[in-house]
């Protein structure tokens, strides 16, 4: 029971790990996709009289021998246009150098030529908006927040500046001014889905739970196979504890052949925790099949979690896939630890004669494996012979990492003996090591005991 205990800690942030896999997708990434984006960017190379920029009839009569190169190669035009570009040129010829580079995918140059046109101009709106765009692209969040929030001051405001905005404060962990800037842009572009998206992850982290399902329902039900969707919604069931709901979009997740590894993972933990071990070893095989050598720590800790709950035959399956499955390409590590499941099954189902073969060999093959030696310690004890499990318990508790461990199994298989005065200094000495409710309950009984003999 206490595996499970803890296992249901580790599902819960293990969930905010899933979640970061299915993250709100930067929606400055794909502006070039967005073909209302790209018909008001290229409008943006006119220019609004008393918002921006005065320009001269030269400059213009200069601005017109580009605009055909403009139309074919933007990279061309903007090499055509950099060596007319002073300080006494308009604002107007920046703006355009910088358009053209965002357009080529140039964003370090871009931002070069909107910040020097908002420089010469310092009310120039659209600079401020498209260098926001430029930033949130780039990744530069903070800086694309203070952007935006100028160009809407200085009177840009439609959808994908509020939105925009909303992704901003999100990445920072600002929920309450993204909460609000994404209702804004869901109110002016109510068809983008990214703004909903946004909406339903700030809901999710401020932990209203309730709406943030209910947001995806809608999204999911216009996008059925959106994957992200399903996994993003599978978090907030988690988080307001309803582990199964969230199983059932993770195995929708897995129907539609999204599911990786970690998913996998998670979704053998949730029926772990809901004592469903058929369901979590189908799980856990699923992860099996797609896994690589970088994946096996996942599937240890599986087996490792069946053996430790006391599910063996699954326990057993799963040791003898992932041996089938990665045969030769096992490290000497990993195969120990797959030993070491082994022999605690073969202890706990009665088989006592392989159990001590198997630690023996574990033993032999790494000396300082302070698990299995305080398992043949077990074995030892629980057979009569106390002198050989003293010597291996005494052997584990020379062993930094473990010797608090053998400390315990040490008392407690006196205990088992009736020596109970002999087990209380080990006790003492492993709470003094590191105390816990249980451990001090335990030693509290052990004493008791010791009174009630005298």
């Amino acid at each position: 029971m206490k595996t499970l205990l803890n296992l249901l800690t580790f599902i819960a942030v293990f969930a905010n790990a899933i979640s970061a896999q299915a993250p709100v997708s930067n929606p400055g990434a794909n502006l070039w996709d967005d073909e209302a984006f790209v018909k008001s960017f290229l409008g943006s190379y006119g220019f609004l009289a008393g918002y921006e920029p005065p320009i001269s009839e030269e400059e213009k009569e200069a601005l017109r021998s580009l605009i055909d190169l403009m139309k074919v190669s933007p990279t061309a035009a903007a090499q055509q246009l950099e060596p007319q570009i002073n300080a006494e040129t308009s604002a107007a010829f920046d703006f355009i150098l910088a358009n053209l580079y965002f357009q080529d995918s140039n964003l370090t140059k871009a931002e070069r030529y909107y910040k020097t046109a908002i420089k010469k101009y310092p009310d120039f709106r659209r600079a401020w908006k498209n260098l926001g765009l430029v930033q949130v692209q780039g990744g530069d969040y903070e800086s694309a927040i203070a952007t935006i929030s100028k160009a809407m001051d200085l009177g840009e405001v439609d959808g994908r500046a509020y939105g925009l905005l909303g992704y901003g404060y999100l990445t920072q962990e600002r929920y309450y001014p993204a909460e609000v800037a994404y209702r804004q842009a869901i109110l002016m572009q109510p068809e983008v889905k990214d703004w909903k998206v946004g909406l339903a992850r700030c809901l999710l982290e401020t932990s209203r739970y309730p709406d943030s399902i209910a947001i995806f329902d809608s999204l999911i039900k216009d996008e059925p196979s959106n994957s992200d969707y399903w996994l993003l919604q599978s978090n907030a069931y988690i988080s307001s504890g309803k582990p199964l709901r969230a199983a059932n979009n993770i195995e929708v997740v897995r129907r539609l052949g999204k599911a990786d590894i970690s998913i996998l993972t998670l979704l053998g933990d949730i029926y772990m925790n809901n004592e469903s071990p058929d369901l979590a070893l189908d799980a856990y095989l699923g992860a099996v099949d797609i896994a690589g050598k970088e994946s096996m720590d996942a599937l240890v800790r599986a087996a490792d979690l069946f053996t430790r709950s006391g599910n063996y035959d699954q326990a057993a399956r799963m040791i003898e896939t992932t041996r089938s499955k990665f045969d030769s390409n096992l490290d000497n590590t990993t195969e120990l630890k797959l030993l070491t499941f082994e022999a605690k099954i073969a202890r706990a189902t009665g088989n006592d004669e392989a159990a001590a073969e198997l630690l023996n060999k574990i033993v032999e093959r790494d000396a300082l494996n302070g698990e299995a030696i305080i398992e043949l310690a077990n074995h030892y004890a629980d057979s009569g012979d106390m002198a050989k499990a003293i010597n291996r318990f005494e052997q584990a508790q020379k062993i930094e990492a473990f010797e608090r461990p053998a400390l315990v199994a040490h008392a407690q298989a006196l205990v088992r003996s009736g020596e109970y005065e002999d087990a209380i200094p080990l006790l003492r000495r492993a709470l003094k090591l590191k105390s816990d409710n249980n451990l001090e309950e335990f030693t509290l009984r052990v004493e008791r005991a010791v009174r009630n003999r005298s």
